[in-house]
């Protein structure tokens, strides 16, 4: 990131400008920290403390977090796209969000979603991006504990937040569809899409189908293992070209649904109680099914006896979504039935089958080992190399994989 000397420079030059409205005429910076390896693929975490007065003399503090994209000229050139993904989500943040926020508030909810943290401002120079965010760990958010299974609780809490916001989506578009429209012009562009398009991620996606199929030979009936490995077959159909049918539901989703773009308030230091959810992360958000979010929140996150109990966890999600879409005056409960959700998890169920593989795979991996995508640009290497890394813990991978490789294969999802 540069000299202790040269990032405070930076760090100050950013905060003038991404914290304009806050009118502040002097401010003081202090970093507090900085991400670790592997807390970010595209970009860098910057923890600081800012203190300052605004114009009326009035005291103000502030706990912030900077996500900043990485200061590599080689990863910007070879990969474009990352430009665009840090567009597509301060875009999010300071558009989509305040939008949804104050429709909800227009039908009468009282508790609109707003499990993201406060975003202050975003700077950009054409080469550096950063998005200036609230620091909730400062108030008792974390991570979810590293290779442990969600519990039941977080799985419920999850699904009725992104019911909130699905359904947001589709009461906006149904009641204001020019408002609506006026957000899919910036918001809707596939950045995923374009990223595959400049990388050898299908390949490293397939790569990871076979991986999975040789870790349970023997432990997985072959006949499974053989249904297994034709999802190596559909990798560019569900990452670059799988699209809702006409008469499916689509929504502004969230799309990057895996543990670490979560953060949990948790109510003991045990963490075995959560009441509240951030979610984080927007960079790839894009118009879709809501089943690509449920999905692969789901795969990537759940224990072997809730999978079991799959079917109940979506019915809670229809009937969370649907008396949502009440409360917002939507026409489209009474259409969306829970046999049609079934039907489209059916379908499209595959994305978080695909998606969930690298990200688990990293859980059971040592730190040091995680992919830095900036250190292969610089090395002239396609960024896709980074992922080839090394699984430590393939007891581990083995047992959260297995249930989810019966499950696809039994409920055709593949």
């Amino acid at each position: 990131m540069g000299t202790t000397t040269e990032l405070d420079s930076d760090v100050r030059k950013w905060l003038k400008i991404a914290l304009t409205e806050e009118n502040l005429t002097n401010f003081a910076v202090t970093i507090t920290g900085t991400s670790e390896k592997g807390d970010g693929y595209a970009g860098d975490i910057i923890f600081v403390f800012v203190s300052g007065t605004d114009k009326q003399g009035k005291t103000k503090e502030y706990d912030l977090v900077l996500k900043c994209s990485k200061p590599s000229a080689a990863l910007m050139e070879s990969v474009p796209v990352f430009r665009k993904a840090f567009v597509k989500e301060a875009y999010v943040y300071q558009n989509v969000f305040p939008v949804f926020k104050e429709f909800q508030i227009s039908k009468g909810i009282e508790k609109p979603f707003d499990s993201v943290p406060k975003c202050y401002g975003v700077y950009s120079d054409g080469f550096r991006y950063v998005i200036v965010l609230e620091n909730l760990k400062k108030i008792g958010y974390d991570l979810w504990p590293k290779a442990k299974p969600l519990s039941r609780e977080v799985i419920n809490i999850v699904i009725k937040d992104y019911a909130k916001f699905h359904a947001t989506s589709v009461a906006l578009e149904e009641q204001q569809p020019e408002k609506f429209q006026k957000l899919m012009k910036h918001a809707a562009e596939d950045v995923m899409r374009s990223f595959l398009e400049t990388s050898g991620f299908l390949n490293t996606f397939r790569n990871c189908v076979e991986e999975v199929h040789e870790l349970l030979t023997d432990e997985v009936k072959n006949d499974i293992l053989e249904t297994w490995l034709k999802l190596k077959d559909q990798v560019e159909f569900i990452l670059a070209e799988m699209e809702p049918g006409v008469d499916d539901l689509k929504v502004i989703n969230h799309g990057d649904c895996w543990v670490n773009n979560f953060l949990y308030k948790f109510e003991n230091e045990e963490k075995t109680s959560v009441s509240k959810v951030a979610i984080l992360d927007w960079q790839i958000s894009k118009f879709t099914s809501p089943v690509t979010d449920l999905s692969y929140f789901l795969f990537a996150g759940i224990s072997k006896e809730d999978i079991a109990d799959m079917d109940t966890i979506l019915r809670d999600y229809h009937k969370y979504f649907c008396e949502y879409l009440r409360r917002l005056g939507s026409k489209v409960a009474d259409k969306y039935t829970v046999e049609k959700l079934f039907d489209e998890w059916r379908n499209y169920g595959r994305y978080g089958v695909l998606f969930c593989i690298l990200p688990i795979k990293s859980l059971y991996t040592e730190k040091e080992d995680l992919p830095d995508m900036a250190e292969a640009a610089d090395r002239g290497e396609d960024i896709s190399e980074s992922f080839k890394f090394e699984l430590k813990d393939k007891s581990g991978f083995k047992n959260r994989l297995r249930p989810i490789v019966e499950y696809a294969v039994k409920n055709n999802l593949i």
